[in-house]
Order: C-alpha cells, then sequence, then structure tokens
C-alpha cells in the first residue's frame, strides 16, 4: 500500500501534472505499458522499468514532486535555464 500524500504539490493535484511539470524543463517523459511491465522513457531513453503500478506510480510521484514543491519563480528560473542550455 502507498499514500502520496502531498499531491496537492503537484500541477492539477495528479501524477499527470507531475509528467507535465518535469516536460516543462525538457524531460520529455512517456509511460507506456508492454505486457505487464511499465516503461518510462525520457526521450528516447528508458529511464525506469517496472511490472508492479504502484512502483510506476512512486516512481513518477518522486520526480514531479522535485519539481512540484519548488515555489514558481524558482521552477520558472530553472525552467529558464534549462531552455538556454539547451539552445
Amino acid at each position: 500500500m502507498q499514500e502520496l500524500r502531498w499531491l496537492d504539490h503537484l500541477p492539477g493535484e495528479t501524477l499527470e501534472g507531475g509528467i507535465e511539470r518535469a516536460n516543462e524543463l525538457l524531460w520529455n517523459i512517456t509511460v507506456e505499458q508492454h505486457e505487464g511491465r511499465w516503461w518510462v522513457g525520457a526521450g528516447d531513453q528508458t529511464i525506469f522499468v517496472t511490472d508492479s503500478h504502484e512502483t510506476l506510480d512512486a516512481f513518477l510521484y518522486g520526480l514531479g514532486l522535485a519539481y512540484g514543491v519548488l515555489p514558481d519563480h524558482i521552477f520558472q528560473q530553472l525552467k529558464q535555464a534549462v531552455k538556454e542550455w539547451g539552445e
């Protein structure tokens, strides 16, 4: 069992909102399910694979929460810095 007690820190209070937040920083996160396993990609790289939906949720929660707890002005600065690094 798991309790994602800080979901309210993610945009929309959902794991999808956390993914969207990470993708604002050019993570390009995708989640796909194949043959009973979940695959998490970042761009063209697989960064996580699991056969447990709860483990998938915990991974995505951690990823989103890393950015979701940042004050908006700090997140916007980080977003701008990432954009500049990519140029």
